[in-house]
Parts: structure tokens; C-alpha cells; sequence
């Protein structure tokens, strides 16, 4: 049994990574090149600058990554996972209260 929990973990770890790795591959192009070059539609109006958009896209993986290690650990009943998912989505909560922030302030 041991051994099918320690699989089923790196699965997932597994998972994880290819998940946050496909995260950054659709964001990336997103954030470096304009959205016109793109050929995607854009509404107009205010834009965020480069910088919040990427810590918005940071924070919201961090709370993805967060999910999925608390479900998890719910899975698999490990109280270790469940606690270090709620962690980063604590993370990621700051994280995105970091950002309202800079775009209140024009800092961002």
C-alpha cells in the first residue's frame, strides 16, 4: 500500500508540473508580445502593465498548484498536502492583494 501512495504522489507531482509547465507556455506569448501582433481581440481601455499581468498570471498559478496539492491530499489523506495546499493558496491570496495594490498605486 505504501508503495501505491508514494506512486500516486509523484503521479501527481507528475501532473502538477506538466500542468503549471503548460500554464506558462500559454501565458508567456500572452505577456510578451502585443495583443494586435497576436491577432487576438482586445477590448478597449485601461491595459495592465506587463508586470502586474505577470504577477496576476504568478498568483493564480500558485493558487492552481494549491488546489490541486489539497485535493490531493484529500485523495490520498495525507494531512502534510492538504495543509501545504491551503498554505499557497494563502500565498496566492497575498499575492493577489499585492497586485490590487500596485494598480491602485499605479505602481505596477
Amino acid at each position: 500500500m505504501n508503495h501505491n501512495l508514494r506512486f500516486l504522489r509523484q503521479l501527481a507531482a507528475t501532473c502538477l508540473g506538466i500542468a503549471f509547465s503548460l500554464l506558462v507556455l500559454i501565458a508567456t506569448p500572452a505577456l510578451t508580445a502585443p495583443a494586435h501582433a497576436l491577432g487576438a481581440f482586445t477590448l478597449s481601455g485601461p491595459s495592465l502593465p506587463l508586470a502586474a499581468t505577470a504577477g496576476r498570471v504568478k498568483a493564480d498559478a500558485k493558487e492552481f498548484e494549491g488546489k490541486t496539492q489539497e485535493s490531493i491530499g484529500n485523495v490520498t489523506g495525507n494531512q502534510g498536502d492538504r495543509l501545504a495546499g491551503k498554505q499557497k493558496q494563502v500565498e496566492a491570496k497575498i499575492r493577489n492583494t499585492i497586485e490590487d495594490v500596485k494598480d491602485k498605486t499605479g505602481m505596477g
